[in-house]
C-alpha cells in the first residue's frame, strides 16, 4: 500500500487553507528583516486569492529559479541582505514540523506493507530542505513535488507523473 501526505498544513505546521489555523511563517519579518510584510505578500504571492500568474506560481512549476524571483521583488518590499540569507530565514521559518503526524508516520511506517511518499506544490530549494535539512527522506520513499513534475498539484498530470514513476496501476489510483 502506497500513502502520500502533503507538507503545508500536515507535515508541517504553517499555512492552512483556513486563515484561523494558519501559522504564518512571515509574522515577524518587519522586526526580523526590514521587510514590509504586506507589500511582500502582494508582490511576490499577488492579491488574496490571485495566487496563478505571481512569481511564486512561476517557481512552484518549476518555471522560474526561486532566488531570481526573489532577488527582483525584495529590495522593493524593503530588503536590504542577500537573497540566500532571506530563504535560509524563510525555510527555517516554514519549518514547523507537526510532531503528531510524524508520530504516526513512524509508528505506521514498523509496517513493511506501507509505503510512504510525499506529495506537495513546493519549487526546487523548499522541496530540498524539507528532504534533506528537515529529514523527510529517513521517513519516506520519495518526494513528487510540483516543479520537478512541471506540473501543479491541482492538475490531473501532477498525479498521472506519481503513478507514472512508481507503476501505480488502475486499482491502486
Amino acid at each position: 500500500m502506497k500513502v502520500f501526505f502533503d507538507v503545508d498544513g500536515v507535515l508541517i505546521d504553517g499555512w492552512q487553507s483556513r486563515p484561523e489555523r494558519r501559522k504564518p511563517w512571515d509574522a515577524t519579518i518587519e522586526q526580523d528583516l526590514g521587510i514590509s510584510r504586506q507589500a511582500f505578500q502582494e508582490k511576490f504571492f499577488g492579491q488574496p486569492g490571485g495566487f496563478p500568474g505571481c512569481p511564486m506560481d512561476a517557481c512552484v512549476k518549476g518555471d522560474r529559479d526561486l532566488k531570481d524571483a526573489l532577488a527582483e521583488i525584495l529590495p522593493s518590499a524593503g530588503y536590504q541582505g542577500s537573497v540566500e540569507a532571506f530563504v535560509d530565514y524563510w525555510l527555517k521559518k516554514d519549518s514547523n514540523i507537526n510532531q503528531d503526524v510524524m508520530d504516526v508516520v513512524g509508528q505506521l511506517g514498523q509496517n513493511a506493507h506501507i509505503e510512504f511518499y510525499i506529495a506537495t506544490a513546493q519549487e526546487h530549494y523548499r522541496a530540498a530542505y524539507l528532504w534533506n535539512d528537515l529529514g523527510f527522506r529517513n521517513y519516506f520513499r520519495e518526494i513528487f513535488y510540483s516543479a520537478s513534475l512541471g506540473h501543479l498539484k491541482n492538475t490531473p498530470q501532477f498525479f498521472e507523473r506519481i503513478n507514472v514513476a512508481l507503476d501505480i496501476g488502475p486499482s491502486e489510483r
